[in-house]
């Protein structure tokens, strides 16, 4: 394996960012999440909303890819937190994701740190982030990287069923 590189997300990585997302949501929400909606995720559809978000940027955000053997094997998006009850100086991890093929192997670890060193850029004080309440290997992993439980929950109504966050928070100072 070549060493792993991380830069901006552009427009053209829409496809290996939508690949990643929907196999990574496959396996490490097995069991967390109705099968039957997980086997109907398509990636084609993921690759349009990836080519429309690269397109049409936010502003205040930024998604970065994992890259190794010119392939996206991780991505991750961060920006302004959107929770209305945190202060403007409080960014967001919106979403991370490494190819299980490449789990454990400092992709993540890598995707993250940039992001946060975005948000720090950007000035913000602390970070958050939602993480599915029964994740209980993820939230190892976060916890392991310095992030601890806020508290605030909430419950996202999906296809048939129901999803129930909990949000973490880390100091970026």
């Amino acid at each position: 394996m070549e060493a792993i590189e991380i830069r901006p997300a552009e427009k053209q990585d829409a496809s290996g960012i939508a690949k990643v997302h929907i196999e990574t949501w496959q396996y490490a929400y097995k069991g967390l999440m109705p099968d039957n909606f997980l086997n109907n995720l398509s990636i084609e559809k993921r690759t349009k909303r990836w080519e429309e978000t690269l397109s049409n940027p936010k502003p205040e955000s930024q998604s970065y890819v994992a890259i190794t053997d010119n392939k996206v094997i991780g991505f991750c998006s961060v920006g302004r937190c959107r929770d209305k009850d945190m202060r403007e100086t409080t960014g967001e991890l919106y979403a991370i994701y490494v190819d299980s093929n490449f789990m454990n192997k400092g992709a993540g670890s890598a995707l993250q740190e940039k992001g946060l060193q975005y948000l720090r850029e950007k000035g913000y004080k602390k970070a958050t982030l939602w993480v599915l309440t029964s994740n209980n290997k993820t939230i190892k992993w976060y916890e392991n990287k310095g992030w601890r439980i806020e508290g605030k929950t909430k419950t996202a109504n999906m296809r048939g069923f129901q999803l129930h966050e909990t949000r973490y928070i880390n100091d970026l100072i």
